[in-house]
């Protein structure tokens, strides 16, 4: 015990398990382009649920599709509906009109669970 008093052991291997945590921390999972391709009047359900997924809600025949977002220093991404809405920060709302095309989308800030 006497040794790593007098030593500076415990500053290296504080040094080793700062450098080890962060070196485990997950990659940010967020796109900053994940939702470049909406514009309305021109982007398509179709188009849509290719780069998005399947929505966590659809409403009136899927004219209407609902994501759920999180955000990290990466940029946007899909939080699907097994998690509820733990780390959802953003709902997306997509209206099409009944050609298949975004006639409007709007952003809706999610409240903390």
């Amino acid at each position: 015990m006497d040794y790593f008093r007098n030593s500076r052991h415990p500053a290296i291997i504080g040094l080793f398990l700062i450098a080890l945590v962060t070196a485990c921390a997950p990659p940010p999972l967020g796109r900053a382009n994940l939702l470049g391709f909406i514009e309305d009047g021109n982007t398509t359900r179709e188009q849509t649920l290719l780069s998005l997924g399947e929505p966590t809600a659809s409403y009136e025949g899927e004219r209407i599709l609902c994501f759920r977002l999180g955000r990290d220093e990466g940029g946007d991404f899909i939080v699907g509906n097994a998690t509820g809405f733990a780390g959802v920060k953003i709902s997306l709302v997509m209206v099409f009109d009944e050609q298949g095309v975004l006639k409007r989308h709007a952003f809706v800030q999610v409240k903390e669970p």
